[in-house]
């Protein structure tokens, strides 16, 4: 159809400084819009791993029923009213690999 972008597959390697359109749900989840987004993460963000998937060493401690990963790869803004209760908080050595990997994956 003219005039409508085209999905790109799910294995494109998207690059630092590409302008890409989105389709970003509304507040409250009532529908969506595209959008264009700007990629600000590094190429090796976008492979499976990425940098920062990283299994939780301690998971246990943060509550969690079942052995986890830190997804990097698969960050997901969500908004606080959709946010039922915490759990815990990640031990400083969990979070620490985290931090690294969020530096790796946008190359700060």
């Amino acid at each position: 159809m003219p005039g409508k972008a085209k999905r790109m597959p799910s294995t494109t390697i998207y690059r630092r400084g590409q302008v890409v359109v989105v389709t970003v749900p509304f507040t409250g989840q009532t529908g969506s819009k595209p959008r264009p987004a700007l990629v600000v993460s590094v190429e090796a963000f976008h492979r499976k791993p990425g940098p920062g998937d990283h299994p939780l060493k301690h998971w246990r401690a943060v509550g969690l029923r079942y052995a986890s990963t830190t997804r990097i790869s698969n960050i997901l803004a969500v908004e606080k009213k959709l946010i039922k209760r915490v759990l815990g908080t990640l031990h400083a050595e969990d979070l620490a690999r985290v931090e690294h990997g969020l530096s790796a994956a946008f190359g700060l």
